[in-house]
């Protein structure tokens, strides 16, 4: 194994590990927002945050997420626990390409649609 930590000049820190050997990869975002940054008033934000990501982007539906990971074999998902919440993707080595893509993407466009947002908010 090869671990290795960058922090690029905007101090996101990228985290990396080689495992020549397998023909997969995984990768993912943390975030350090979890329950614990949460009050009573604001109890399951961190969630409910977590799920609308995957409910669309400027370029891509919630079904058009999915469908990019998972027509490939691979799968996408995210947790949220008391620490953090986390996005991420495990997939063949090859795609990883893409599996940035639709990570990046979520990451940074994701579009709250207003009806989703207020499913999720029951």
């Amino acid at each position: 194994m090869t671990l290795q930590l960058t922090t690029l000049s905007n101090g996101l820190r990228v985290i990396t590990d080689t495992v020549t050997d397998v023909e997969s990869a995984a990768i993912g975002v943390w975030v350090d927002v979890g329950t614990r940054n949460e009050n009573l008033l604001h109890n399951g934000v961190a969630h409910m945050v977590e799920h609308m990501m995957f409910n669309g982007t400027a370029d891509r539906t919630s079904k058009e997420i999915a469908e990019s990971i998972e027509s490939l074999g691979g799968q996408i998902n995210a947790y949220t626990s008391r620490e953090m919440t986390a996005y991420y993707i495990h997939l063949l080595k090859d795609d990883v390409p893409m599996a940035l893509d639709v990570l990046s993407d979520i990451i940074q466009h994701s579009t709250f649609p207003d009806k989703e947002l207020e499913k999720e908010r029951g």
